[in-house]
């Protein structure tokens, strides 16, 4: 690490999340600061159960290496380790292996070698079975308990790692740590709290600084944060640019992805920033101060996902006023009629497959909690539909949709409206073949017997990482 005071740790946050892209000058210049460690989160469960269903990621190998290559040099041209969090996007095996695949392409390309640890958050189903039986496991934001049935039919289930599986891993000699599902705030926490810095500001910090330059004005320049932790606080600031941080900006993010803007759960205990000062010390530099950490028996999350079947889909507007004024209505009539038609004319009865609507502009975004469906939607001039069907295969769900579309043009009259041209197509082709369909069936917490429990530590020189990608 870059200096020998231990009574405060420098970092580099250079984006938002990997793949997201960032400003190379202001990089550059966030290197010149004497960082001890880089760090960046490359996943999120934030664009739904699909890429963990599939062990895919969000961001394609070009933007996600064009990214990480100015990660990973960067930090091996100043000496401090670089850590980066949800590597793969979704914590699956599959993912953490492309990713480092990745990591091993760059190094090779440039002749540098360097300590790759991988951290392997996908966890088998007999130790979260043997965890359901032991009564370790319970449901958060309102689910119930754990049951053998829901672990048999997920797909894939990862638990979100803390802080101490980075610190085994640079521990162990690691330049470059890649770490599957991991809580955001951990990714930045880990250094700190290994040099034995106070909790509360290192897990505020982290929380603060997990998604980068989302804490600058104005939001979308890009500009890499930088700053420093020590025992009373934090301070933050971008480089390289005009952007800034503000008092309103740095609070703002404690709200993101957190029902609360005073309580952080994490796997060790729980963040308190009730009593947080936020002080703009100039310009573009904030300073945080205040922020108290509980610890509480160990915990991790786990996330897990079912496959529900195939989506098709089909979008589309409507802007007759009469159409539009009768909208529940007019989806309810095509409804009844596609389950007509694929009982009558397919041979599908209803448990074959799911159709509906998701109506934007009316109620697709809160459903039955839309408070204007009580008073009406008077001004609203067009409305955006989605038709979607889910069914076991995805010739069964394209055929609802398409057998559905003749119902979107004509043949359900409305009063006033003709009984032809009430849709408009927005694309063609206009049935999507979207693919698996997944849902979140494991979003639980189990208790850990040691922080390192479900996960599995692999370190291993860059040549042998490269000779083990490539076989």
């Amino acid at each position: 690490m870059s200096t020998d005071d231990r009574s405060r740790v420098r970092f580099v946050a250079p984006a938002a999340v990997m793949g997201g892209g960032f400003s190379t000058k202001s990089f550059r210049a966030a290197l010149e600061t004497k960082p001890d460690f880089i760090a960046c989160d490359a996943g999120s469960t934030d664009w739904g159960p699909y890429y963990l269903g599939t062990a895919t990621t969000w961001a394609g190998y070009r933007q996600t290496r064009r990214d990480l290559e100015r990660m990973v040099l960067g930090a091996l041209d100043v000496g401090v380790p670089l850590l980066i969090g949800s590597a793969g996007f979704t914590g699956s095996d599959a993912g953490l292996t492309w990713f480092r695949g990745i990591v091993a392409d760059i190094l090779a390309a440039h002749g540098r070698t360097a300590r790759i640890a991988t951290i392997r958050t996908e966890q088998p189903k007999d130790w979260v079975h043997g965890k359901v039986r032991s009564g370790q496991t319970w449901g958060l934001d309102g689910r119930p308990d754990l049951t053998g049935a829901d672990v048999d039919r997920a797909t894939r289930i990862v638990a979100m790692m803390g802080p101490e599986p980075y610190a085994e891993a640079l521990d162990a000699g690691a330049q470059i740590v890649l770490a599957g599902r991991s809580s955001d705030a951990a990714i930045y926490a880990a250094v700190p709290l290994m040099r034995g810095i106070a909790p509360g500001p290192a897990w505020h910090m982290g929380k603060t600084v997990e998604c980068g330059y989302a804490i600058e004005e104005p939001i979308g320049a890009g500009e890499c944060i930088v700053g420093e932790v020590d025992d009373e606080g934090f301070t933050v600031r971008p480089v390289g640019g005009r952007s800034r941080c503000t008092v309103r900006s740095v609070a703002a993010q404690m709200l993101y992805e957190n029902a609360t803007p005073y309580l952080l759960r994490e796997p060790p205990g729980t963040l308190d920033t009730s009593a947080a000062r936020y002080l703009q010390l100039d310009e573009q530099t904030v300073r945080v101060v205040g922020a108290t950490f509980t610890s509480e028996p160990y915990s991790v999350r786990l996330e897990g996902v079912e496959q529900l079947g195939y989506r098709s889909m089909c979008l589309f507007g409507v802007r007759d006023p009469a159409v539009v004024a009768n909208v529940a209505d007019y989806t309810a009539a095509i409804t009844d009629l596609v389950h007509r038609t694929a009982r009558d004319r397919y041979g599908l009865d209803e448990s074959a497959y799911t159709f509906g609507f998701r109506r934007y502009g009316y109620d697709a975004v809160l459903g039955d909690a839309e408070p204007n469906a009580a008073t009406g939607y008077a001004g609203c001039y067009e409305i955006g539909l989605v038709a979607e069907a889910v069914a076991a295969d995805q010739e069964i769900a394209h055929e609802i949709v398409s057998g559905a579309m003749p119902f979107f043009m004509h043949g359900v009259r409305v009063p006033g409206v003709a009984n032809s041209a009430n849709g408009a197509l927005a694309y063609a082709p206009s049935v999507v073949n979207v693919g698996p369909v997944f849902n979140w069936s494991v979003w639980h917490a189990a208790a850990l017997d040691h922080p390192m429990e479900p996960f599995t530590l692999e370190v291993a020189d860059s040549a042998a990482v490269k000779e083990l990608v490539s076989s």
